[in-house]
């Protein structure tokens, strides 16, 4: 049997267009239903798409002066409380997302974490809070 053989001037030609369909953002959602942000999350394990992401992140932020590759934006050493079983975890997903000439270390997979918990929170996320908390007063 012969294989088919496809001739560059028979090859049909493929254009990708933008779509045009509108991109809906979550706000526009919850407001066409009437909802507002809680502020809870959904929990559970995340699966290969958000280790690449973090990988992507760390390859993206690292920069390296000379010495081991640092994030220019960490200009603060500060000492955060973690369990043994979390450090661990750190470091499980340092090493899964390494590669020749790219190792990650715990910490700075535990700052590309933290960045993306805090910007879920919004930059109004305390006051929202804050009238959340004094709306429940009120209420009971």
């Amino acid at each position: 049997m012969n294989p088919i053989r496809i001739k560059p001037s028979t090859a049909p030609v493929i254009r990708i267009k933008a779509s045009t369909e509108r991109i809906v953002s979550a706000a526009e959602v919850a407001k066409a239903l009437g909802a507002k942000p809680t502020g809870v999350k959904t929990e559970g394990a995340q699966g290969p798409i958000t280790l690449f992401a973090l990988r992507q992140e760390l390859f993206r932020r690292l920069t390296s002066t000379g010495g081991r590759p640092g994030l220019p934006d960490a200009d603060k050493v500060g000492k955060v409380p973690l369990s043994e079983k979390q450090w661990v975890r750190l470091e499980e997903l340092a090493t899964a997302i390494s590669e020749d000439g790219f190792s990650p270390s715990a910490g700075q997979v535990a700052n590309v974490l933290l960045t993306w918990a805090l910007a879920q929170l919004g930059p109004d996320a305390i006051k929202q809070l804050a009238t959340d908390m004094k709306a429940n007063e009120d209420a009971e």
